[in-house]
C-alpha cells in the first residue's frame, strides 16, 4: 500500500510563497498590470502536456491570504515554474501506472466522489442563496434585529457613595438642574458634558446600569444605582429604535443560514426517491427508522 507524506512538492503552492516575494518587485516594475487572459490560453507545455491559465488561475485562488491581494501577473512565472514541476511528476506517475494500484485509484475515487458533491451542493446553494435572496431575508428579519437593538440616549451623575448619590437626588427632586449638578458634581469623564452618555444599546453597558437605564421612560430619574464605577443617578433623554447590523455585517452568516436549510431540503427530496439500505458491521440488514425511534 502507497503511503502519501508531505513533501515540498505535494504542496507546491506554499513553495510558491518562498520566492513570489523575491520576484514580485521587479515583475510589478517590468511589466504593468494587465488583464488576465482566457482560461484555455497555454502557458507552457511539458512534453507536449498543454498547461493552461485555468491551473494558474485555480493556483493563485489556493495561496495564501496574503499572496492572493497581489496582481497575477506579479507572481506569474513561479507559479507556471511550480505547475510544470506539477505536471512533470504527474506524467512520471502516469507512466508508471499508479492509478492502476487498488489503495491509489480507491483515493482517485474518493476525492472525485467529494469534489462532485461539494459541486452539487455549491451550484444549489449559488443559485438560491443569490444577493436579492440574501436581502430579502435581511430584511424580513430586520424588524425583529432592529427590536432587540432599541437604544436609549442617557444622562448620569457618578459620585463615589451612596450618601452622596441620595443627596443628588434629593436636590433633584427639588428641581435642580440634572446638567449642571453634572458638571459640578459628576466624576465621571461625561460630567463636562452635563452627564451625557449619547445613544447606547442594551449590551453596551455593565447590566445594572442598562437595566436601570432601559427602565425609565424619557425623562425620569433613576435611584441611585451600584456598579462597579461607583453610584450612578440616571436619567433617560431620548429612545430610539436601532437600525440593527448592516446587510454586508449579516450577509455571511444569512448565507450559511440559507445554505443549511437548503442543503436540508436538498438532501430531503433526494431521499424521498432513494432506495436506500443499511448493513450492520457483521452484515445484517438494519433498520435505520428503527434503531432511531429505539434511540429516542
Amino acid at each position: 500500500m502507497i503511503k502519501f507524506i508531505p513533501t515540498p512538492l505535494a504542496a507546491c503552492l506554499s513553495v510558491i510563497t518562498l520566492f513570489a516575494a523575491t520576484t514580485a518587485m521587479a515583475q510589478s516594475q517590468a511589466k504593468p498590470a494587465m488583464t488576465p487572459p482566457t482560461d484555455d490560453q497555454v502557458v507552457a507545455e511539458v512534453n507536449g502536456s498543454k498547461v493552461l491559465f485555468r491551473d494558474v488561475r485555480l493556483a493563485y485562488e489556493n495561496l495564501p491570504k496574503e499572496y492572493r491581494g497581489m496582481p497575477v501577473n506579479e507572481i506569474y512565472l513561479p507559479l507556471v515554474k511550480q505547475l510544470t514541476e506539477r505536471r512533470l511528476v504527474l506524467m512520471a506517475a502516469e507512466a508508471a501506472k499508479l492509478a492502476d494500484q487498488p489503495d491509489v485509484a480507491s483515493q482517485i475515487t474518493q476525492a472525485r466522489a467529494r469534489i462532485l458533491e461539494q459541486a452539487y451542493v455549491s451550484t444549489k446553494v449559488n443559485k438560491a442563496a443569490t444577493e436579492k435572496a440574501l436581502r430579502a431575508r435581511y430584511e424580513a428579519e430586520r424588524g425583529k434585529l432592529a427590536s432587540a437593538a432599541d437604544e436609549v440616549r442617557a444622562s448620569h451623575i457618578l459620585v463615589e457613595t451612596k450618601e452622596e448619590a441620595d443627596a443628588i437626588v434629593a436636590e433633584l427632586q427639588k428641581g435642580g438642574d440634572f446638567a449642571a449638578i453634572a458638571k459640578v458634581k459628576s466624576k465621571g469623564p461625561s460630567g463636562a458634558k452635563g452627564g451625557d452618555l449619547g445613544y447606547f444599546a442594551k449590551d453596551k453597558m455593565v447590566p445594572a446600569f442598562a437595566n436601570a437605564a432601559f427602565a425609565l421612560k424619557v425623562g425620569d430619574v433613576s435611584a441611585p444605582v451600584k456598579t462597579g464605577f461607583g453610584w450612578h443617578i440616571i436619567t433617560a433623554v431620548d429612545r430610539r429604535q436601532g437600525e440593527g447590523p448592516s446587510f454586508a455585517k449579516r450577509a455571511p452568516e444569512l448565507r450559511q443560514a440559507m445554505a443549511a436549510q437548503i442543503v436540508a431540503e436538498l438532501l430531503a427530496d433526494l431521499s424521498k426517491g432513494a432506495n436506500i439500505k443499511f448493513f450492520d458491521l457483521d452484515g445484517s440488514p438494519v433498520d435505520m427508522i428503527m434503531e432511531q425511534k429505539k434511540a429516542k
